[in-house]
């Protein structure tokens, strides 16, 4: 405990000048068996919260530049985006849609800026937007995916036309052209699209919706479906919505 508390006073106080002792200190404290409790600690009360320090505390594990750490810290992230993801409060809370983009921006410095991957074992990125389409959590899964995909822009390997990059921005381009969806998601999607350099006109949309039946009810992604009423048969429900 004594160790737990030193730490987290340590990371309390890190700053860009005492970095390299604080570093150090970390170092020596955290041994091999607690490297999952301080990843824990680092994901869930420090990265999901704290956007404004994620370069500090990614300057403190270049520090103490420790693979298994590193390791550990990415799963820890995973771990936490996947209770985020099924706890279902992502459609009605705000606060949760938050962490979950913070951890968004946190994961894609994670793995893109250091010119890894995400891996469709730990995330499959297009499965999730595919299913939150259909279960009407767009609302917090777009601001999240669109944070991975930001440090894809000067990324010499995720950068567009990486066919990775790419498959994920046709199918935000699907979704973009869909009916009645709401403005913030388009402005999310315009956003990344910005970053990132790429023209929306110009990509080709993928084709993936057309086998997925979207959540009619309560559905904060779209204008219409706040007053659906009348269930449409399978095939019309792409092309005609009741008013």
């Amino acid at each position: 405990a004594a160790t737990m508390d030193r730490v987290h006073f340590l990371v309390n106080n890190l700053s860009a000048e005492s970095m390299d002792e604080k570093a150090k200190e970390v170092k020596n404290r955290v041994s091999v068996d607690l490297y999952d409790w301080f990843a824990t600690y680092l994901v869930v009360k420090r990265a999901s919260i704290e956007p404004n320090y994620h370069t500090l505390y990614l300057e403190l594990l270049d520090k103490i530049d420790d693979k298994a750490l590193n390791a550990a810290v990415t799963q820890a992230t995973y771990r936490n985006i996947k209770v985020l993801l099924s706890s279902g409060k992502v459609k009605t809370n705000s606060g949760e849609r938050s962490l979950l983009k913070n951890l968004g921006s946190w994961l894609g410095q994670l793995t893109i800026a250091k010119r890894k991957p995400v891996l469709q074992r730990d995330l499959d990125v297009k499965e999730l937007i595919l299913e939150s389409y259909e279960s009407g959590r767009m609302i917090g899964i777009i601001p999240f995916i669109a944070k991975v995909l930001e440090p894809c822009k000067d990324n010499i390997i995720f950068r567009p036309p990486n066919p990775w990059t790419m498959a994920v921005l046709s199918l935000m381009c699907e979704i973009y052209n869909e009916r009645d969806l709401k403005l913030n998601l388009k402005f999310e999607m315009e956003r990344l699209f910005k970053h990132l350099d790429v023209n929306l006109k110009e990509i080709e949309p993928s084709m993936l919706l057309n086998s997925r039946m979207r959540e009619r009810q309560n559905n904060p992604d779209f204008v219409s479906d706040k007053n659906f009423a009348a269930p449409v048969p399978p095939g019309l429900a792409r092309t005609y919505s009741v008013d």
